[in-house]
């Protein structure tokens, strides 16, 4: 697919075409790919609807915890609006405070195994939405 240039290589306006056409030529056309990562938020959340609009099939699950693999993400933001806790963010975003995330993500989408479709959250997960310091519940 052949994706038009724009006034600024590498720039907003590029990345906004490479939103716009979904490609992972946007790469190719000088846009640095910006991963996105499943923050604390998701732990006992776990709210998969994520998972169901991703293109790129980069979702991956634990028991507790959903995670992106950095280097399938094409930086689409579908999975930004489908997640109902507000913890999926572009990876330059990410808080200080919740920047172990970033390799936490990484390394968890090694090991555990993709997830391409919905899934039914917890019976508990609106309970936990928005309660800090859920690093320590992780279960790996």
């Amino acid at each position: 697919m052949h994706v038009p240039a724009a006034g600024y290589a590498g720039g907003r306006l590029m990345r906004i075409k490479c939103r716009e056409f979904r490609s992972t030529a946007c790469r190719s056309q000088g846009d640095v790919n910006v991963p996105f990562v499943v923050t604390e938020n998701c732990i006992n959340c776990k709210h998969t609807s994520c998972a169901a609009v991703c293109p790129a099939d980069c979702f991956h699950e634990g028991p507790n915890f959903l995670v992106i693999d950095p280097e399938a993400c094409i930086d689409c933001i579908y999975c930004v609006p489908a997640c109902p806790v507000g913890a999926i963010m572009e990876e330059r975003a990410v808080p200080r405070s919740q920047r172990a995330f970033i390799q936490l993500n990484a390394k968890l989408a090694e090991v555990w195994p993709k997830i391409k479709a919905s899934k039914s959250p917890p019976p508990d997960a609106e309970e936990w939405d928005g309660v800090m310091d859920k690093l320590k519940l992780l279960e790996k």
